[in-house]
């Protein structure tokens, strides 16, 4: 090495830099040491240090960055098992597994717990009326519906085919019953297109509290559930597009406003 060379690595600091995706990664700094210290075998010693720790840095960077992807990766995965493609809100499993947290959590507390199931009338008719292109639309319209017209509280998931739940915590039949009138009534004033004629659909809804229901064996979930599918079927019975309340064995209409 020179003494050019040496004289300037003497007089000034020894830096490095390493830029990796326009960022820095590794910056080395050596201030101005006396001029004994930089002999040839010293500036060897640095310049692999420096380049060591460039390394490092490189692969420090590359593991972070693959950890990001993996993360990513892991919350696609953990989301595509619990919620529904075509509407995004969670599925049946995820679903019974929050309801199981809500009625411990109402027992536990004492608290109000109600259910509404809500099934989208005719489906099969707009099916094949209109194709499944617009079915499809309109299980996501109705989808979008739902979740917003409830409470930041309340849980929205897809039941399955046309069917959704939504659980209503610390809420009673009476006021679930408002609740579901509701979002029936949403359902019904809003028109779905898809490159077409306007297609009107309308809901059926079945309510049920958690103080109204008597466990078999399966718990109170599943006895909750099929009450809450027993007035909905009863519902669309009765002609559709109307909201009915499980009392004891029996169903109570909601009238209509």
């Amino acid at each position: 090495m020179t003494q050019t060379t040496k004289g300037t690595l003497r007089r000034q600091a020894w830096r490095a830099f390493l830029i990796q995706s326009g960022l820095s990664v590794a910056v080395i700094v050596l201030a101005l040491l006396p001029a004994a210290l930089f002999d040839d075998r010293t500036l060897t010693v640095i310049a692999l240090l420096g380049a060591s720790l460039v390394v490092l840095a490189i692969s420090v960077a590359a593991a972070s960055r693959l950890m990001r992807l993996l993360e990513t990766a892991n919350d696609k995965i953990a989301t595509l098992t619990t919620h529904d493609d075509l509407t995004g809100l969670p599925n049946r499993r995820w679903f019974f597994d929050r309801l199981d947290e809500e009625v411990d959590r109402a027992r536990r507390y004492g608290n109000e717990l109600s259910l509404i199931m809500v099934d989208i009338d005719h489906f099969r008719q707009v099916n094949d009326t209109f194709g499944h292109p617009l079915g499809d639309l309109a299980l996501a319209e109705v989808a979008r519906l739902l979740s917003a017209n409830i409470r930041t509280s309340d849980i929205v998931a897809r039941y399955g085919g046309e069917e959704f739940v939504i659980i209503i915590p610390e809420s009673g039949a009476e006021k679930t019953v408002q609740a579901a009138e509701k979002l029936r009534m949403v359902v019904e004033v809003n028109d779905i297109s898809l490159e077409g004629p306007e297609v009107k659909v309308t809901v059926s809804c079945g309510v049920a509290d958690l103080k109204s229901v008597v466990p078999g064996k399966g718990g109170l979930r599943d006895a909750l559930v099929l009450a809450a599918d027993h007035a909905l079927h009863r519902a669309k019975e009765n002609g559709r597009n109307q909201t009915l309340m499980h009392v004891a064995e029996h169903e109570r209409q909601l009238p209509l406003v």
